[in-house]
């Protein structure tokens, strides 16, 4: 390797591309006649793996190093793109990147870009690339500005994953807001909660504080509150597998308007096997809680009427029983009546099945009259 190309040696496959490449007919030139300091930029460039991109000259031609080369893709401008001018080798951006470029010759400060979108033409098609990018000054031997050096990063895989997220975070807050959700988060460190503001007009606390657990503790109704404190410490317990699932009253303490509200969370454990952190929701349902006891009222007091009908017929004197269908099965017998009938076991069998010989009297077409 001659003198003049030493500063190629090493960098990799741009460095031997480089080397093969014939400069001659390139806009700069052969390499002989390069200044000194587009060599020394160069031989950072390809011996850095931080992705950088270089344009020199007049023509901005293009050079870059093999941090940057993945971001070309596999089929596009690599390797076509090396010694090309800038215009050539980016049609598609030009409009976006000339004026940030132009800026910097012009002896502008250097340009700061954050997971700017900047679609190129790569793997065959267009495709939406983010970037975090800066264009800083490249000086030639003579101090003047004589270059635009590129120092950059693909975002494209974390902006896509954060849009994604952000993108599940808004699908989950609508469902929240659409399931009218409280939300709660426990810091098992600090023993205090971060909850949503649904949740603290619920509880009568302000938008803006955080809750200690002795507070949300004391938003419990009275007769609650021992039961629902035992079930969130055993949550806590690396042994209970973390799991919450409760219904609880919780009381206003400024309006004093009750709720009944039904809590599942979740514990999350360390590898120390200690709680870090403990989430989940409050549903109110108290709508749905009250029909519940309204309904299992009603059905005690017919079950307590039922009961006083059968004590009723039970003790009395006459001889009774309660048939049922088309077919007259036996539902109840009092004592009388089991004995007139030699204390047979009629219950559940039809007449028929439980007194064959009433076939012949008939008694069945009465019973079918009935």
């Amino acid at each position: 390797m001659t003198k003049s190309l030493q500063f190629l040696s090493g960098g990799g496959e741009m460095g031997a591309l480089m080397r093969a490449y014939d400069w001659e007919s390139s806009p700069v030139g052969p390499v002989t006649n390069w200044p000194q300091s587009l060599l020394t930029t160069l031989g950072i460039m390809l011996n850095s793996r931080f992705p950088m991109f270089l344009f020199w000259g007049s023509d901005l031609v293009c050079f870059y190093n093999d941090a940057y080369r993945p971001s070309l893709g596999n089929e596009g401008k690599h390797p076509w793109s090396l010694g090309k001018k800038g215009e050539e080798v980016w049609p598609e951006i030009w409009h976006t990147i000339k004026p940030l470029i132009d800026h910097v010759l012009a002896g502008g400060e250097a340009t700061w870009s954050e997971d700017q979108l900047i679609p190129i033409f790569r793997n065959g098609k267009m495709e939406d690339v983010y970037w975090t990018f800066s264009h800083s000054p490249a000086f030639g031997d003579n101090g003047n500005i004589n270059g635009v050096f590129v120092t950059c990063t693909e975002t494209t895989n974390s902006v896509v994953a954060r849009k994604t997220l952000e993108e599940r975070n808004d699908q989950l807050n609508f469902a929240i807001e659409a399931t009218e959700l409280g939300t709660w988060d426990f810091n098992p460190l600090t023993n205090k909660f971060i909850t949503n503001n649904r949740l603290k007009d619920w509880s009568g606390l302000p938008h803006e504080q955080e809750v200690d657990f002795s507070i949300g503790l004391n938003l419990i109704a009275e007769n609650d509150r021992s039961r629902v404190s035992q079930a969130f410490q055993r949550a806590l317990e690396y042994e209970s597998g973390g799991m919450y699932d409760i219904e609880y009253s919780i009381i206003n303490p400024v309006n004093k308007q009750e709720r009944i509200v039904r809590a599942k969370g979740k514990a999350w454990f360390g590898d120390d096997k200690k709680p870090y952190r403990f989430n989940g929701t409050l549903q109110d349902i108290t709508e749905q809680a009250n029909a519940r006891i309204k309904i299992e009222a009603s059905e005690k007091r017919l079950e307590d009427e039922r009961k006083s009908l059968h004590d009723f017929f039970t003790q009395a004197p006459a001889m009774l029983a309660i048939l049922k269908g088309p077919e007259h099965v036996f539902e109840f017998a009092n004592p009388p009546y089991l004995e007139l009938i030699g204390n047979r076991n009629p219950i559940g069998k039809t007449v028929l099945e439980a007194l064959p010989e009433v076939a012949e009297q008939g008694f069945i077409e009465l019973l079918d009259k009935v």
